[in-house]
């Protein structure tokens, strides 16, 4: 797949089919997320992969109660007993580092570039994702539910995303040109 192709045609996927995901598909989009650029080399990723269909939705069905008492305005909608969280994806990684406070902000930006390139992996696989931001409050208020997933202690979640085959073909999308701020010559 050509890499503009990729980069315009992913999409987040909030609808998925039931089929699992086979392991060298996931080890696949896993080796892409550790190519991604690291502050000074250090690669802090450590993956941590959830196929238990349980455990996927006890992480969604608590984010939505963290969500709900995080920001009261959105309570209503998080009041379903859908999986508004994690849309029944076969599939849930976070993607983990070691606590550090100092290299905390690094670790997040790191994550998330690890996170993108997995993303685009996984389009060019033929499968969706989805960033989960709702399961950042939850990790941010309640971090003993990652504990009790299995998270092992002196690791931070930093990004989460779910994976699976998308129920829907996905729309073309827009995006705006860039705005640039200043260009200085």
């Amino acid at each position: 797949m050509e890499l503009e192709t990729c980069i315009k045609g992913r999409r987040s996927v909030r609808a998925y089919t039931a089929e699992p995901v086979p392991k060298e598909k996931i080890e696949a989009i896993l080796e892409a997320g550790v190519w991604a650029a690291t502050a000074m080399g250090r690669q802090p990723w450590r993956f941590f992969i959830i196929e238990n269909r349980d455990t996927i939705r006890y992480v969604s069905d608590e984010a939505k109660k963290a969500v709900s008492e995080a920001f009261p305005l959105f309570a209503k909608r998080f009041e379903t007993s859908e999986d508004i969280i994690c849309y029944d994806a076969p599939v849930l990684i976070l993607i983990c580092a070691e606590t550090d406070k100092s290299f905390s902000h690094s670790n997040l930006i790191d994550s998330a570039l690890a996170e993108q390139n997995m993303s685009l992996k996984a389009y060019e696989l033929g499968l969706g994702t989805c960033y989960m931001g709702w399961i950042d409050v939850l990790v941010g208020s309640k971090p003993e539910v990652m504990s009790k997933v299995g998270v092992p202690e002196g690791y931070d979640v930093m990004v989460s995303l779910i994976l699976g085959y998308p129920k829907n073909k996905q729309g073309s999308g827009k995006r705006n040109k860039p705005n640039i701020l200043k260009w200085i010559k």
